[in-house]
């Protein structure tokens, strides 16, 4: 798969909310996010990220206190298009969602202090 470029993601989702936070271990980290009705989309990218893991997309529902994961995908080209294919492998889903779990804590916590309502 080609190295999909920022500029390409930006004009396929021209919503997106841009910031950063920043990890106790990973450092810095910036994000993409948009929401509607309880639902979240997240999207981020940090130094020394795996390969291929930035253009993955969280849809996250949210439910009082707590978190679920809906689906992963992943922003691919195809045929000169931007396009958004689900993830379709409960496994790697498990090990993304056990991998960038603190990621996407730290983001709805500072999401909650931005927010409190």
């Amino acid at each position: 798969m080609n190295k999909i470029d920022e500029e390409e993601i930006k004009i396929n989702w021209p919503s997106a909310v841009e910031g950063d936070l920043e990890h106790p271990e990973l450092g810095f980290i910036h994000y993409w996010t948009g929401e509607q009705r309880g639902r979240i989309v997240l999207r981020f990218s940090y130094e020394g990220q795996a390969e291929g893991e930035s253009e993955k997309m969280f849809f996250i529902n949210l439910d009082q206190d707590t978190w679920v994961l809906s689906h992963i995908s992943t922003f691919q080209a195809r045929d000169s298009k931007l396009k958004l294919v689900k993830n379709q492998s409960f496994k790697e889903q498990d090990e993304l969602v056990k991998k960038y779990r603190s990621i996407i804590d730290l983001f709805l916590d500072s999401r909650k202090k931005r927010n409190p309502f």
